[in-house]
């Protein structure tokens, strides 16, 4: 036993006044003494007396306050029941050495339920006044001490012992109100720990730290570093398995806005979630999200990443994305189910200048990169919707000023009858809109570009030679589909002088029937004359009949005052409908 003699000094006086009862009143000199004598009955009656021995005094039993107790060996008091003294209200401190075990042991080998080895209670009331029912105090500057230790078995507290149910330490604040806890530690080492939870069995569903709340508005887990400088952390989580997982949060509840993992960050610089890997080699995740939802109860199907920008000024973003890899991707995101309403990146933004995906990648990666891989069905790397009247699906926006830039790029190179670009409705350009292909005299350093012609309306036209009979007519035949979608046709015809044609011959011609069905019939003033013809016409198939096409529209919602291209209006590129204030602050960023 370790040295107790200031707690315990107590329990060996009541044993040298124990022993004096069983003495008789009749002193051995015979001259009678006020002492206390013996009785035949429990508890007897109550009498006044003092006692002093220098023997060995021994009972079955010793009640009484303990007050005044000094000068006691604690190594006699082994076995003996402190709960005595244990109540008194002086302050009591046990001290002494006994091979390293402990000072004070509380054993209970009761099997009945909720039984305690050791129960400290306080009931201060004071208000802001520091209470503790235990408290430990580790004073050792070397080795690995303890304040409070405790072990269990068989599901008790605070016993020695390790079982599958029970629990090592257990805090329970009962208080209905204030701020109270339950379990509360404290480190003021440079390297220490408050609390440390550790479970080391080698198997099984273990818990290093197991925490519940079941407050409507509760927290299971609350962690603050509240230094307000340094790399802190409210909370730090590590994991050595192969297999394992750093952080794990399980929201169980079947209904309602449940979130795993929740993080919130108040700093303009802060992060509320921030994921990294160091990992040197492999497809490495700084964050790695799944959803398996599945089947009817899931009407909108499964989102891995849902990002909601809800500020409704400066630049929000839905998802954000940042790769400074040399072929890395600042955001990548895989539907590989074959069919359902499944997203590999899905963002909304609510803010005028928000961003419900926004990419940003340094160097050769990509901002945003999408890949859908289903055998089949129709896939979608990258999608994107617009709800409002003013909004963009998909904005691409190239603003370098030097070499070759891209907006929007789109490449089908394999599929002989896809579509790079391809626009289900009306395609428009405030520029102009020329094919490109390599110069065929200069293919590695020259391009050629050739240009849309323009029309107020839409336009089809055919063109095409044919050569005159023997008597100066020929028929000019058109595709069978031309009468459904053309109307309002114009002719152009041009007589084509042959090898054997005679220079001061002069050849007329020109259109002899008009189109009925898909041909038309021309005449020459001579026979077996070659004709260049051009018929062109208004587009009427039932989309241009439904469209009704305008060559003159007004400006609405946020383009009205606004320009495609102020600057050849002499006005500040802030006048600009496409005008988007953050891709100059990228630009102005150092590329790292």
């Amino acid at each position: 036993m370790q040295n107790r003699t200031s707690v315990l000094s107590f329990l060996v006086v009541a044993a040298g006044t124990a022993a004096l009862l069983a003495t008789t009143a009749q002193s051995q000199f015979g001259t009678p003494k006020n002492y206390v004598s013996l009785q035949p009955t429990t508890p007897g009656t109550s009498q006044s007396g003092h006692s002093n021995v220098s023997g060995t005094s021994k009972a079955g039993q010793f009640v009484g306050g303990g007050a005044g107790l000094s000068n006691v060996n604690a190594d006699l008091l082994d076995g003996l029941d402190s709960s005595a003294f244990m109540s008194s209200a002086s302050p009591l401190i046990v001290s002494g050495t006994q091979n390293g075990l402990p000072v004070i042991r509380g054993s209970n080998a009761s099997t009945a339920a909720n039984s305690i080895g050791i129960l400290g209670e306080i009931t201060s009331t004071s208000p802001g006044s520091f209470s503790a029912g235990v408290s430990g105090v580790n004073l050792g500057t070397g080795g690995f001490g303890i304040g409070v230790w405790g072990s269990q078995n068989g599901g008790g507290w605070g016993v020695t012992g390790v079982s599958v149910s029970g629990r090592g330490v257990y805090g329970s604040a009962t208080g209905g109100s204030g701020v109270s806890t339950g379990v509360y530690g404290e480190s003021a080492s440079t390297s220490g720990t408050g609390v440390f939870g550790s479970a080391s069995a080698a198997s099984g569903s273990t818990f290093g730290g197991s925490f519940h709340n079941f407050s409507p508005s509760g927290t299971g887990v609350f962690g603050a570093a509240n230094a307000t400088s340094g790399s802190t952390y409210g909370g730090s989580f590590h994991n050595f398995s192969t297999s394992g997982t750093g952080v794990f949060g399980w929201a169980r509840a079947t209904t309602g806005t449940t979130s795993g993992v929740n993080g919130q960050s108040d700093s303009p610089a802060g992060r509320g979630i921030h994921g990294r890997n160091s990992a040197l080699s492999g497809p490495a995740y700084g964050g790695y999200f799944e959803s398996i939802a599945t089947g009817a109860s899931v009407p909108l199907g499964a989102t891995a990443v849902f990002g909601i920008a809800t500020s409704t000024s400066g630049f929000g973003y839905g998802v954000r994305g940042r790769s400074m890899s040399e072929n890395g991707t600042g955001v990548f995101g895989e539907a590989y189910h074959a069919t359902g309403n499944t997203s590999g990146v899905y963002g909304l933004a609510f803010s005028e200048l928000g961003n419900g995906v926004y990419g940003y990648a340094s160097g050769g990666g990509t901002g945003i990169s999408g890949n859908t891989q289903g055998g089949s069905g129709i896939g979608r790397g990258v999608w994107g919707t617009a709800f409002n009247p003013g909004g963009r699906g998909v904005q691409g926006d190239s603003p370098s000023t030097t070499g070759v830039g891209y907006g929007v790029f789109g490449s089908a190179p394999v599929i002989t009858s896809g579509f790079a670009v391809f626009a289900s409705g009306d395609m428009g350009a405030s520029g102009v809109k020329p094919f490109r292909i390599d110069h065929p005299y200069d293919p590695e350093n020259k391009y050629l570009l050739h240009y849309a012609a323009e029309s107020p309306m839409p336009q089809n036209f055919y063109v095409g030679n044919v050569v005159t009979d023997a008597k100066g007519y020929a028929w000019v035949e058109l595709p069978d589909y031309f009468a459904e979608i053309n109307a309002n046709c114009k002719y152009q015809l041009t007589v084509v002088d042959g090898p054997n044609s005679n220079a001061d011959d002069f050849v007329q011609v020109k259109v002899r029937q008009k189109i009925v069905g898909n041909r038309f019939q021309i005449r020459t003033s001579m026979p077996n004359v070659e004709v260049s013809w051009r018929v062109d016409a208004d587009r009427n198939d039932l989309y241009v009949r439904h469209k009704e096409p305008k060559d003159v529209v007004e400006k609405e919602g946020l383009e009205r005052g606004k320009y495609q291209h102020p600057e050849l209006y002499g006005m500040p590129k802030e006048r600009g409908m496409n005008y988007r204030p953050e891709l100059e602050t990228l630009a102005s960023k150092p590329k790292r």
